[in-house]
C-alpha cells in the first residue's frame, strides 16, 4: 500500500474519530462536521431558496408575532437558548412544518388553519425546535460528506471507481426528510420542551391524528395541500401511539390556549393566495392582474405558479394558459412563429379579444403534452406593452370538433374583471365563529365555502369526532372555525 493511500485512510480515521461529539439535548453521541457557527451559515444560505419556493412568508405582522412570540417562549426551555432562533409563517395553503440548521424554524399558514389550539401549535414547534437542539440535519451532513470521501478512499485503495455518483444517490438536501428515529426522538424532546412550558403534551397525539385523517379527505385533485408535511416528516402509527401512551400528572392544569390561539388565526388565508390568483367555480381570478376565465364544468383547473391548466375529465381536450414577454418590433404571428417553427405555423384568425389585438393560430404538427400527441391552436392576446397572454389549445386528434369549440369560447371570454368577480377574486379566509343556541354541524357547514365535504372539513378542521352526528345541537358559546369567502 502505498504512502498516498495510507495517508487518505489516517485522515477518514481522524475525521471519523474527531467529528463525533456529544449533544447536549439527547446525551448521545454524535458524528457531525459543522460547528455552531456553521450551522447558523448553512441554514442562512438556505433561507431565500426556502422563501422562494413557498410562497414567501405570510403579511401578517400580528401572526407573525403570535408565531414568534410562543416559538421563543419553547426555545428558552430548550438546550438551546440562547441561538437566533427566527420563525417564519410561510403564505403556502401546502401542511407542513420543517426547521433549517441554525434555529430556522418554519410553519405553513396552511398548516396554523388545521391546528386547533395553541398546544396543538407548540407540540409541532417544539418537534422542530428538537431537530435542531438534536441536530439530525447536520449529522445527515456529516454522513453525506463522509460517503463521498468514502467513495474517493475506497477509488484509491482499489485503483478504479466502484460506482459512480454513489454519493449523490444517498443526498437529500437540507429539507429532507428524517429517519423514523430521528422523527421518534424529536417526538420525545418536543415533548420536553412544551411540558416545560406548560402547555398539554396529548395535543401532539391530537394533532397527528388530524393529519392522518387530512389525507384521507383530501383527494387527488388536492393532494397539493398536503404535498406536505409527510415528504418531510414520516407519518408512522408508533408516533401516534408514542405521543398516546404518555405518563402525565392528571392532577396538573396544562395549557391549551385555544380562545387565544384562534383569535391570532381569525381571518388567516385558506388555501390559495390571492397574488398567484384563485380558482372558483370553475372559474380562474387573478385580482392584481385583473384577469378572469372559465371553462365549462367538465374540465378540472389547477393553478399553478407560471400556468393555469384546465383538463377535461376524459383528457380528450387540454386548455393552458400562461404569460410570454413582449419582444420589440415582433407581431404576434412572428412571436408564434419564433417558438413553433414557421413551417408549422398556420394564420388561421386575427381579431380582438376584450377589445386586445389577438390572433389564433394552428400547429401543423401534433403536440406533445403528458403523454399524449393532441392536436394544438395557440391563441395569443397582446395585454399591453409588455405583456402577452398565451392559451395553447389541446385537442385529441380523433374526436370531434366540439371539444374546440367550447375551448375557444372560454378564450374569446378572456376579460378584465367585473365588480363581482373582484369580491369573488379574494382568498377564502378562516372566521371565526361563537355558536348559536341550535347550531348544528350541518347548519354551520352551509356557511363554509366549499364545493363538496362541507360537513367532513368542518369537523376536520375544529377537531370534531367523525362520529359526531349532524344533527346534534353544538353546545352555545363553542368557538368554531368556518371557511368563507
Amino acid at each position: 500500500m502505498s504512502l498516498n493511500k495510507l495517508v487518505y485512510i489516517s485522515f477518514f480515521l481522524f475525521v471519523l474519530n474527531s467529528g463525533c461529539v456529544q449533544n447536549s439535548a439527547t446525551g448521545t453521541r454524535q458524528l457531525v462536521l459543522l460547528d455552531t457557527q456553521q450551522e447558523e451559515d448553512l441554514g442562512a444560505r438556505e433561507h431565500p431558496k426556502v422563501l422562494k419556493i413557498f410562497g414567501g412568508v405570510y403579511s401578517s405582522n400580528e401572526l407573525k408575532g403570535y408565531v414568534s412570540e410562543l416559538g421563543n417562549r419553547l426555545a428558552s426551555v430548550s438546550e438551546k437558548p440562547d441561538l437566533k432562533w427566527k420563525f417564519i409563517v410561510l403564505d403556502t395553503p401546502v401542511v407542513n412544518a420543517f426547521a433549517l440548521p441554525g434555529g430556522y424554524i418554519y410553519i405553513s399558514r396552511g398548516l396554523l388553519a388545521l391546528a386547533n389550539d395553541e398546544a396543538e401549535l407548540a407540540s409541532v414547534i417544539g418537534h422542530e425546535i428538537a431537530h435542531v437542539t438534536a441536530r439530525h440535519t447536520a449529522q445527515r451532513h456529516a454522513k453525506e460528506t463522509l460517503s463521498q470521501v468514502g467513495v474517493s478512499i475506497l477509488d484509491l485503495i482499489v485503483g478504479q471507481p466502484i460506482i459512480t455518483n454513489v454519493a449523490s444517490l444517498g443526498s437529500h438536501g437540507v429539507i429532507a426528510a428524517f429517519s423514523r428515529s430521528e422523527e421518534l426522538e424529536a417526538d420525545q424532546l418536543g415533548r420536553r420542551y412544551t411540558i416545560k412550558a406548560g402547555y398539554d403534551p396529548l395535543a401532539s397525539s391530537k394533532f397527528l391524528s388530524r393529519l392522518a385523517a387530512l389525507t384521507k379527505l383530501s383527494s387527488d385533485t388536492n393532494k397539493d395541500l398536503l404535498s406536505s408535511i409527510f415528504d418531510t416528516h414520516p407519518r408512522t402509527e408508533d408516533r401516534i401511539n408514542q405521543a398516546k401512551n404518555l405518563n402525565i400528572d392528571n392532577e396538573k392544569q396544562f395549557l391549551s390556549n385555544r380562545k387565544r390561539y384562534l383569535a391570532a388565526i381569525r381571518n388567516i388565508t385558506y388555501g390559495e393566495s390571492s397574488k398567484n390568483g384563485i380558482v372558483k367555480n370553475n372559474k380562474f381570478m387573478h385580482l392584481h392582474l385583473d384577469i378572469a376565465f372559465s371553462v365549462p364544468l367538465t374540465y378540472t383547473l389547477e393553478n399553478n405558479k407560471s400556468s393555469v391548466i384546465a383538463r377535461k375529465n376524459n383528457k380528450e381536450a387540454v386548455l393552458i394558459f400562461d404569460e410570454i414577454k413582449s419582444e420589440p418590433d415582433l407581431s404576434l404571428l412572428d412571436l408564434v412563429e419564433s417558438n413553433i417553427g414557421r413551417s408549422r405555423t398556420q394564420l388561421i384568425e386575427k381579431l380582438n379579444i376584450f377589445e386586445r389585438s389577438a390572433i389564433i393560430v394552428q400547429d401543423k404538427k401534433l403536440a406533445y403534452f403528458e403523454d399524449k400527441n393532441y392536436l394544438r391552436s395557440i391563441v395569443l392576446i397582446r395585454w399591453d406593452n409588455s405583456r402577452i397572454w398565451r392559451f395553447n389549445i389541446l385537442t385529441d386528434q380523433n374526436s370531434d370538433n366540439s371539444n374546440y369549440k367550447e375551448l375557444i369560447n372560454s378564450v374569446l371570454n378572456f376579460h378584465k374583471l367585473s365588480k363581482e368577480e373582484k369580491i369573488m377574486a379574494l382568498p377564502r379566509k378562516i372566521n371565526i365563529h361563537v355558536a348559536n343556541r341550535g347550531d348544528t354541524l350541518s347548519s354551520l357547514a352551509e356557511r363554509m365555502s366549499l364545493e363538496k365535504n362541507k360537513i367532513e372539513w368542518l369537523k376536520l378542521i375544529n377537531g370534531f369526532s367523525n362520529d359526531m352526528d349532524v344533527n346534534d345541537p353544538i353546545k352555545p358559546g363553542t368557538l368554531i372555525k368556518i371557511i368563507v369567502g
